[in-house]
């Protein structure tokens, strides 16, 4: 089950980040949150163009400091649907490998459980006991961040401005998210029945590293944005109390 859990979870970070750069953009002052994210977003859109290269397909602009969310246009991929959900997810798993290195770079600030999922039945009960378990690891990684980071250790704040840049930097093109969730689920479901027909990957010490880092980065990823989403909607909502409240005040009088 570990390849839907991971799929679940790259999913909620599609999403999470797509909803807190939205919030975000049109919120807070636009130049001054583009300015802060500006180096996930050139990772983001430099990782597009590289796909474009790899896939052959063509790049018809690049401009690594627009004002819009357009920063790169590329013609109709050769083979459709495949290049483009490996276009779109470019971005995904540049923004995570930054995150990676940095934390490599740092000496891992912040050590992590990277236990996999329990093997879980393919029945109703089985997927709701896989997010129970997606619930508990977010959680438990929330937890264990918290205690671990120290705001008077460089490396700590390095690292979390690091995480929090990359993280929102993710958040995809509107028009990438189908690809996307059409494209994790399809190769969660061929991975899936490949084990059970006796072929597993994760008998590759390669794999199962990249699949445990990943699924390392994808827990702390998820548990970041769910932080800072919650955050930022208490405060629109405070900000909108205020408003309503001390606003129709000032019009009475």
């Amino acid at each position: 089950m570990i390849y839907f859990s991971l799929a679940i979870c790259l999913i909620l970070m599609i999403f999470l980040s797509f909803a807190i750069y939205g919030l975000w953009v049109n919120y807070i002052h636009d130049k001054m949150i583009r300015g802060f994210l500006f180096p996930g977003t050139m990772v983001h859109e430099l990782s597009h163009a590289f796909v474009c290269l790899i896939t052959g397909t063509t790049i018809t602009e690049l401009n690594l400091f627009t004002t819009d969310s357009a920063g790169i246009k590329y013609d109709k991929p050769k083979i459709p649907v495949l290049f483009d959900f490996a276009i779109a997810a470019a971005p995904l798993f540049g923004c995570a490998y930054v995150i990676f290195f940095t934390s490599k770079m740092l000496g891992n600030p912040i050590h992590l459980d990277d236990t996999f999922p329990k093997e879980i039945h393919f029945t109703l009960k089985g997927f709701f006991d896989l997010f129970q378990h997606l619930l508990d690891t977010v959680w438990s990684t929330f937890n264990s961040f918290k205690k671990q980071l120290h705001l008077k250790d460089v490396r700590h704040i390095l690292f979390l401005v690091t995480l929090i840049i990359f993280a929102i930097s993710i958040a995809p093109h509107k028009q990438d998210i189908k690809y996307l969730v059409l494209g994790f689920t399809i190769i969660s479901l061929i991975l899936f029945f490949l084990d059970k027909a006796g072929i597993s990957l994760l008998k590759y010490g390669w794999w199962k590293h990249f699949i445990r880092e990943l699924w390392l980065l994808a827990t702390i990823i998820i548990a970041v944005l769910t932080t800072l989403l919650s955050v930022t909607l208490t405060i629109m909502g405070f900000i909108k109390a205020y408003r309503l409240t001390f606003g129709q005040k000032s019009a009475r009088k």
